[in-house]
């Protein structure tokens, strides 16, 4: 059963799943003038599923305040993350490496109840097996159970695929990030072969025969550079300028408030550590950007 709340925004825990999260101003500016559309999913330990990108918002435009839902079972989630999906307004779509990270997610946050469920079905187990001594029932597998999978089951639709697309994606995933044994040269492979469908560069089905088979993935293909516009310049000047006194202003009241307390443990201390190293990673990334793309 889900329940929306107000939450400050400090207070919930913000997984790392995607690689970027796009430019984040014209969704604060929505937020700033019209409110929030949805609410942010947040399971029940305070970690967020769907809505990163408009909780990154509301720290854009200082506000300390945010709605969340409250779920507590991969199916509720699944049913948020297919609400969220649906509104294109201002989203930026997932690419298939950040769905990986987001099922892995789950996968953690379901351990307690997959343990349940796992020790149901032995008891079911156990119950037919009784059945078929005593001549109650036919011999034979119910099913094919090796071959189910509860939270890509679950969780598909809520990512915009088939169960037979995103078990294979998965097995790509598996290989490349140490989930499933593989050797250094199919690991390798299997992360070439996520860059390229994170590229638009291949297909799930594609990527996953190459994998299997053996065969290489080809050379990421080259694209042309369109330079920007003057408008487009001018309008990321006119941001930077905004954003900067913020963020110079925002830094200089951290800095004076010196080191952690020595009374504060690492589980207080632990969630900010995490934002404050987000929030470095995209600046750095921002930089380094800047270095890449302006002349000399």
């Amino acid at each position: 059963m889900d329940s929306e709340m107000t939450y400050r925004t400090e207070s919930v825990r913000i997984p790392n799943l995607r690689t970027s999260h796009g430019n984040l101003w014209p969704l604060a500016g929505s937020i700033r003038d019209d409110g929030m559309r949805h609410p942010i999913t947040v399971w029940k330990d305070g970690t967020v599923i769907s809505g990163g990108r408009r909780l990154r918002a509301h720290f854009l435009i200082e506000k300390w305040d945010i709605q969340a839902v409250t779920v507590s079972t991969v199916e509720d989630a699944a049913k948020r993350l297919l609400s969220d999906n649906q509104d294109t307004h201002l989203s930026e779509p997932w690419k298939p490496s950040e769905t990986c990270r987001l099922v892995e997610l789950l996968r953690r946050l379901d351990e307690p109840a997959a343990i349940i469920r796992a020790g149901a079905n032995r008891r079911r187990g156990v119950e037919l097996r009784r059945q078929t001594q005593a001549g109650q029932r036919e011999k034979g597998r119910v099913g094919n159970q090796h071959a189910y999978d509860h939270v890509l089951s679950v969780a598909a639709e809520a990512v915009g695929m088939s169960e037979t697309s995103a078990k294979r994606l998965w097995c790509i995933y598996s290989y490349g990030y140490g989930v499933a044994e593989a050797s250094d040269e199919k690991r390798e492979q299997a992360r070439a072969e996520l860059a390229a469908l994170d590229a638009g560069d291949s297909t799930i089905w594609a990527s996953y025969q190459r994998l299997m088979s053996g065969r290489p993935t080809p050379a990421p293909r080259t694209r042309a550079v369109v330079p920007a516009t003057a408008a487009s310049a001018a309008k990321q000047i006119a941001a930077w300028e905004r954003a900067l006194p913020q963020l110079e202003g925002l830094t200089t009241g951290l800095i004076e408030l010196g080191k952690p307390s020595p009374e504060l443990t690492w589980e207080q201390v632990g969630p900010i550590h995490t934002r404050l190293k987000l929030v470095r990673r995209e600046l750095e990334k921002m930089i380094n950007q800047m270095k890449e793309s302006s002349k000399p």
